[in-house]
């Protein structure tokens, strides 16, 4: 076990205000995530700026990974970002049951 923003489902979401990703342009996005979904449970973690409405600029798919503490790092192609912005983890899922706890993320350039 460990420290981690569990029991997440569809409509979820996480707010960080003021990140900065600096001057040169992040490309990357990674998150350290464990699911114990039932079999057809899976969803989308996603990455917006600074409104949780607006069009995600990265995203990756999750389902089982064999345990609620199972962790894989899953990588995810981000649009490039620079300067500071409020960044939203929204989760997105077609049946309305818990399909992931995320642990960390971080972004790269």
């Amino acid at each position: 076990g460990g420290q981690d923003m569990g029991f997440i489902a569809n409509g979820d979401w996480a707010q960080y205000s003021n990140v900065d990703f600096g001057s040169s342009p992040a490309h990357q996005f990674s998150a350290r995530v464990a699911s114990g979904a039932a079999a057809g449970v899976s969803g989308l973690v996603e990455v917006r700026l600074d409104s949780r409405s607006n069009a995600p600029i990265g995203s990756f798919a999750i389902a089982n990974t064999g345990g609620w503490q199972s962790w894989r790092t899953v990588p995810a192609n981000l649009s490039a970002v620079t300067g500071v912005h409020t960044v939203f983890l929204t989760f997105t899922s077609g049946q309305p049951a818990d399909f992931v706890n995320v642990n960390w993320f971080t972004f790269a350039h």
